[in-house]
């Protein structure tokens, strides 16, 4: 009896399970033999690592033979893995390994390489002065734009291919866009993300892929003076700004503020000395200090900008005033 019911229990098991059922303990870790490139997409004249995959060991005594459009490769004898060139753009490179084994059979293994030119353009919709000679940085809640640039597929336009783009594990719209090489975004949490994007042909022909990192950071602020006579002076001011005359103009410039957030600020305040200034005239990023009754002292000069639907698009900075 306690043998008949363990048959039942282990047919039960077996039919109720059928993934159970077609397990094979010779089938863990096999995979089939193949030549792994990084990049597997790479462009025009970079250079490409190539390797043999061969985990479950089925090139146990072959020799290795590495073939490159038909020439051998000497440098990569008996190597599991060689460097090689991409060619121009579009050309299609055939690698091959042949491998001798030790009961007198050959095998061949191959892949083919096709590299196209990727670019992908970032632009951060966020403000910098004009005098600065480096680029905006995205901040979290921004806008950020970006343009794929393929370059050597014959017969097709941009509008032709098809784009799959991803911020991190998120695919845009649900799945790949005809003709989509543009798209733009708002600037997740943390302090960097990874925008990727893949190109293929109308057929699912993959031609490129590309990934990076972006950065994202906080909004900063850096005080300037503004001369009536020369404009802006491009140099940020030091921790204490010195009155020598009887007024003196000041900008606060935001960097890597969400342009929206800067053109139309829900919060632009100056304070001196804890006490908002109304002297900023037609620029709120503008106040003009004037030379106290006293005639010499220290106060405290605060400017505080904010979007209030988005509380990390904002910046605080302050300084000195010597008079």
């Amino acid at each position: 009896m306690r043998a008949f019911i363990l048959s039942c229990l282990v047919t039960f098991l077996l039919i109720s399970n059928p993934t159970l059922a077609q397990f094979d303990s010779n089938s863990i870790g096999a995979t089939e033999l193949a030549i792994e490139l990084q990049p597997e997409f790479p462009r025009p004249g970079e250079e490409v690592i190539a390797t043999l995959n061969d985990y479950r060991g089925g090139t146990y005594g072959s020799s290795i033979t590495w073939v490159l459009d038909g020439k051998e490769i000497p440098d990569a004898k008996n190597q599991r893995q060689t460097i090689i060139t991409a060619g121009p753009s579009g050309k299609v490179q055939t690698i091959e390994i042949v491998l001798s084994k030790p009961d007198g059979g050959r095998e061949v293994i191959s892949n083919t390489l096709k590299p196209y030119y990727l670019d992908v353009i970032i632009e951060p919709q966020t403000r910098t002065p004009d005098f600065y000679l480096g680029r905006s940085l995205p901040s979290i809640g921004s806008i950020v734009n970006a343009t794929a640039l393929v370059s050597g597929v014959n017969g097709f336009l941009d509008t032709d291919l098809i784009y799959t783009w991803r911020l991190g594990r998120t695919v845009f719209e649900g799945g790949p866009l005809r003709g989509r090489n543009k798209i733009s975004f708002e600037t997740p949490m943390g302090k960097e993300m990874i925008l990727s994007v893949e190109v293929t042909k109308p057929d699912g022909e993959i031609i490129a892929s590309r990934a990076m990192f972006v950065a994202s950071v906080e909004p900063e602020i850096y005080f300037y003076e503004v001369s009536t006579l020369f404009g802006i002076k491009p140099i940020p001011v030091d921790e204490n700004i010195s009155l020598i005359g009887n007024s003196l103009i000041i900008r606060a410039e935001p960097y890597n503020l969400d342009s929206r957030v800067f053109n139309n600020p829900d919060v632009s305040e100056w304070q001196i000395d804890r006490i908002t200034s109304n002297n900023t005239g037609s620029n709120p990023y503008e106040v003009t200090l004037k030379r106290n009754d006293s005639g010499s002292g220290l106060s405290e000069l605060q400017f505080h900008v904010r979007d209030l639907k988005q509380i990390l698009q904002g910046a605080k900075g302050g300084t000195r005033i010597n008079y």
